[in-house]
């Protein structure tokens, strides 16, 4: 019998695009100040910033022009083509923001589906086996339903990922995933990356 395929949801703010980094640069040409990407230790940026910060943190143009995680585009794209995962990008979304989010999909992953992307507020009522997130509330209401959570480490959610798996980066993720996804193709899998690489 063909094994079903194992079903990943992946975040984009902050996992596979520069988020924080970006609103933080964005205020401090705004407003001539001097944050860091690393000051954001609690989701919620207003506690940081301001109320200001909602000049900022939804406009269209901040989401063209985030610069992508490091390895993630790569990474991202040898699972998807591997062809062991249901891929799907699941992201929440100001109304504002959403078209430019899908830009930045199509300018950085072309060759990934717009029927795979969804838009979601409410992660947890996806159907997936697991969540690679760096929002804790998504981590764990998705845990909660059934599904296996993966916290991308982030500042902000230093304290509270203790208690669940988590990854740096996503070289580490792509080598936890596919080992306990795929154990028996696992070798060959990493051979063939190795390979293409000489």
């Amino acid at each position: 019998m063909k094994k079903q395929k194992v079903t990943l949801l992946i975040d984009q703010d902050d996992v596979l695009a520069e988020y924080i980094k970006g609103v933080t640069e964005a205020f401090n040409q705004k407003y001539h100040t001097h944050h860091k990407a690393e000051d954001c230790i609690r989701w919620n940026l207003q506690s940081i910033f301001g109320e200001e910060i909602d000049s900022v943190m939804h406009e269209p143009e901040l989401f063209r022009k985030l610069e992508p995680v490091p390895y993630a585009i790569e990474v991202f794209e040898r699972l998807y083509m591997s062809g062991l995962f249901n891929m799907y990008i699941v992201t929440a979304a100001h109304p504002r923001s959403v078209e430019a989010k899908y830009e930045w999909i199509r300018e950085y992953l072309p060759f990934f589906p717009e029927k795979q992307i969804i838009v979601c507020s409410s992660k947890f009522m996806v159907k997936g086996d697991y969540l690679l997130d760096d929002g804790m509330h998504n981590i764990i209401d998705f845990q909660k339903n059934g599904g296996k959570s993966i916290v991308f480490e982030r500042p902000h959610n230093k304290e509270e990922r203790l208690s669940f798996r988590s990854v740096s980066d996503w070289r580490r993720f792509e080598e936890y995933i596919i080992y306990e996804c795929y154990p028996e193709e696992a070798d060959y899998y990493f051979n063939n990356i190795e390979e293409k690489a000489i």
